[in-house]
Order: structure tokens, then sequence, then C-alpha cells
């Protein structure tokens, strides 16, 4: 029993570290947020070489979404883990974002063969998570304005 508590404590104790090291929404926002434009910071809950490229696509509709995107970008991600993009001439609004790490540097979105889910690693604004099926745009449009800072995690 005591072996067990044991590693349950070890287990808490490196939960809590990895907590500790991934930056919370609160802190990218407020480190990154500058009033005269969007800004989209992407983190990651792993490990990251510096230097890999994240790929950002701005949605501004559901006939557009995930098909034509309004805006692309793209930003390496820093020292810190993270990716600032910022996102000049965004009217304020609501739009949806979709971002994926780039970890092969091909410039595509990697996608098994069989059911087409992606390889690489993907995430949305709002927070969402697809479970088994695509994502809709209601469901990951957030509203945005000058000094907005969209965070997005990409989980592996």
């Amino acid at each position: 029993m005591r072996k067990l508590l044991g590693i349950g404590f070890i287990a808490l104790i490196a939960g809590a570290a990895h907590a500790d090291s991934v930056p919370n929404q609160f802190d990218l926002a407020s480190k990154y947020a500058d009033p005269s434009r969007v800004v989209a910071a992407v983190n990651t809950e792993f490990a990251v070489k510096p230097g890999q490229y994240v790929r950002l696509s701005v949605y501004d509709s559901e006939e557009a979404f995930l098909h034509s995107a309004r805006v692309k970008h793209q930003a390496e991600i820093g020292e810190d883990g993270v990716a600032v993009l910022n996102l000049y001439g965004l009217e304020p609004g609501e739009y949806s974002f979709a971002a994926y790490l780039d970890e092969n540097g091909d410039g595509v979105l990697n996608r098994g063969k069989v059911l087409g889910r992606p390889k690489e690693p993907v995430a949305f604004s709002n927070g969402f998570v697809p479970k088994l099926r695509k994502p809709r745009y209601d469901e990951t449009k957030v509203p945005v304005a000058p000094g907005t800072v969209v965070v997005i995690t990409l989980k592996d």
C-alpha cells in the first residue's frame, strides 16, 4: 500500500511540475497583448524544439471554415515554447482559428491515409478539442478586436 501511495505522490509532483512549466492563457494574454492589433499565441503542452513552425489559418464564416481561410500566417516557436503571430489588419468581429505544428517542415498538414486524421498536432480557438468529427465554426469562433490575444494550445 505504501508503494502505491509513493507512486501516486511522485505522479502528483510530476504533474504539478509539468503544469508549472506550461504557460497559462492569462500569462500569455498579458505578455503578448498589443492595443494596436490582434495577436495569436500558440503554445504546446509538450516539449517542442525552438525554430519549428506553427501554421495558423483564420476563418470568418461557417461557409469558409476549414475550406477557404481568410488569411494564413506562420511563426517560429521561440525559446519560451510559444509562437506569436501578429494579425495586422484583422477587423473587429468573430473569427475561428486553426493551428498546427509543422513537425516535418513541409508546409502541409500531414494526414493519415485511411481516415484522413491529422498526423501533426492540431488545435482550434475557443479551446475546442475535436473527438470523432470535424469542429464547426460556431464551436471555435471567438470575438476579437485590437488588443485581443487569442491563445491556442496544441496537445500531443
